[in-house]
């Protein structure tokens, strides 16, 4: 039985193990905004008229109530300077 361990743990055993192999990507939908740790979710208070005509505008263009805040305060942090 000594011999066996010897054999099992020798140098013959640990080069012949092959290395682990690494999970591949998964394939499908890009990572969420929810999900993603650069991104934070801001509540706000807007009146609804502005928020519904916004809201249609938005999808007539196909673009995203975040996107389109996201642009307007970076274009507000550039005129602080």
């Amino acid at each position: 039985m000594a011999r066996r361990k010897a054999t099992e743990t020798g140098s013959k055993a640990a080069s012949g193990r092959k290395r682990p192999v690494q999970p591949k990507r998964k394939v499908g939908r890009p990572r969420a905004k929810h999900s993603s740790p650069d991104y934070t979710q801001v509540s706000l208070y807007l009146h609804k008229d502005v928020r519904n005509k916004v809201k249609v505008r938005l999808f007539e263009q196909g673009a995203e109530f975040s996107a389109l805040v996201e642009s307007l305060l970076k274009e507000w942090l550039k005129q602080q300077r």
